[in-house]
């Protein structure tokens, strides 16, 4: 809230000139990853200068509550502080594409029936969960 009421509420991913980003950096590129909206069926991505560049969602989400800039989270990351109001959603009509979830296990052996249930359940649990 703190950084809206200085800087604005942004309309459109196409309005985002002058405002500015808390940088999150890629484990594995090392680059600061840009932000990503969903326009009509194609995804945008949108750099933002930054003042301040981090790794750790922690500390990205501490220093968006207090004010220092934009940025791009799942839903579950950020919901808390949404429902308290310490963070405000963003053009929540242009979301992310969503995240996949890969399970991995070796090809060349049985799928384990515990393994089967696990499976089962997160694709059940996912595929009705609200994000």
């Amino acid at each position: 809230p703190a950084y809206i009421s200085r800087h604005g509420m942004p309309r459109s991913p196409d309005a985002m000139e002058g405002h500015r980003a808390v940088g999150f950096i890629s484990s594995r590129t090392g680059q600061i990853m840009p932000l990503e909206f969903t326009v009509g069926n194609t995804v945008r991505f949108v750099s933002l200068p930054c003042r301040l560049t981090v790794n750790n969602s922690d500390t990205m989400t501490d220093l968006a509550r207090l004010g220092f800039g934009l940025v791009q989270a799942p839903r579950y990351r950020l919901q808390r502080n949404l429902d308290e109001g310490t963070l405000v959603e963003v053009l929540a009509d242009y979301l992310p594409p969503p995240t996949p979830l890969t399970a991995l296990y070796p090809q060349n052996r049985q799928l384990s029936p515990r393994v089967r249930v696990f499976l089962d359940w997160i694709v059940e649990l996912f595929s009705e969960a609200e994000f």
